[in-house]
């Protein structure tokens, strides 16, 4: 998922959502569970796990989300407007 929204030009998006999930979701929940809750390293174990399945879930569903037709017409402008032709690229995919 993370190669998918990095290819597509989202770097500082996959950034924030890397923090707002591992760093201010499951880091704190894993604190939680390990300390207030009991569950020591297994609980921040699972705290940090949570939060990079919430990472994974929200790449997802902006993935899914996204129109890639209109992505392609704005990756076909950017290559006409530095000079290239879209062609070239159709060639060296085939």
């Amino acid at each position: 998922m993370f190669g998918v929204a990095v290819g597509a030009g989202w770097q500082a998006v996959v950034a924030y959502v890397n923090i707002a999930c591992y760093y201010l979701f499951g880091i704190p929940f894993g604190l939680l569970l390990g300390y207030k809750l009991d569950f020591g390293v297994k609980g921040i174990w699972c705290g940090m796990l949570t939060g990079t399945v919430v990472q994974t879930i929200v790449l997802t569903w902006m993935i899914c989300k996204t129109n890639w037709d209109k992505e392609a017409a704005m990756a076909d402008d950017r290559i006409r407007e530095w000079g290239g032709e879209a062609s070239e690229i159709e060639q060296l995919v085939n």
